[in-house]
């Protein structure tokens, strides 16, 4: 009888767990501007039946944008680097440079982050000035990716908690926990 109020007691805070949905922005957001934010959370990328997971912290501002790259214990393992003069990637010792994050990460990385469309999918809106369409379940798609964003049903928060991208066998999911 002992475990009966546990057990109890973890079924009613069972059924207060919150339910995923579909995350859509307001229509005032369509237009929103590129306003600086911080962010950190987890990454994870899968690439063919071959998974990464990784911890990363962003400070973004519209001319720049800093990516660490972190383990589970909180080591930087690499850095995502991005100004008007293009892109760095140091990791390694080493530092490998190119003109945008999505060439550059799959040359090093193997598979491609598309950084400056992100900025703009982890506030669960389309990139400015690309094609984009919307699939009857909310999913975006643009510059050939499926864009899937989702929020936590009780959430006010004005940002999606997660953001899922797929495009030629890889699948990138983005899990904000903290926005500063």
């Amino acid at each position: 009888m002992k475990w009966l109020l546990p057990a109890l007691a973890a079924l009613a805070l069972s059924g207060c767990a919150s339910h995923e949905v579909p995350f859509v922005a307001l229509a005032t957001q369509s237009a929103a501007r590129d306003l600086p934010f911080a962010v950190s959370g987890r990454l994870s990328a899968n690439l063919d039946g071959k998974g990464h997971v990784a911890n990363f912290a962003w400070q973004h501002l519209p001319e720049y944008d800093e990516v660490s790259i972190n383990s589970p214990l909180g080591n930087t393992v690499a850095k995502v680097l991005r100004d008007p003069s293009g892109v760095s990637l140091l990791a390694d010792g080493k530092t490998w440079q190119a003109d945008n994050a999505e060439a550059l990460t799959r040359q090093v990385l193997g598979w491609p982050l598309p950084l400056s469309n992100l900025a703009w999918w982890i506030r669960g809106l389309p990139a400015p000035g690309e094609a984009a369409s919307y699939e009857a379940d909310g999913e975006l798609r643009q510059q050939g990716w499926r864009i899937r964003f989702v929020r936590d049903e009780a959430s006010s928060s004005p940002y999606p908690k997660r953001v899922e991208m797929a495009r030629d066998g890889l699948t990138v999911k983005v899990l904000a926990q903290d926005w500063r």
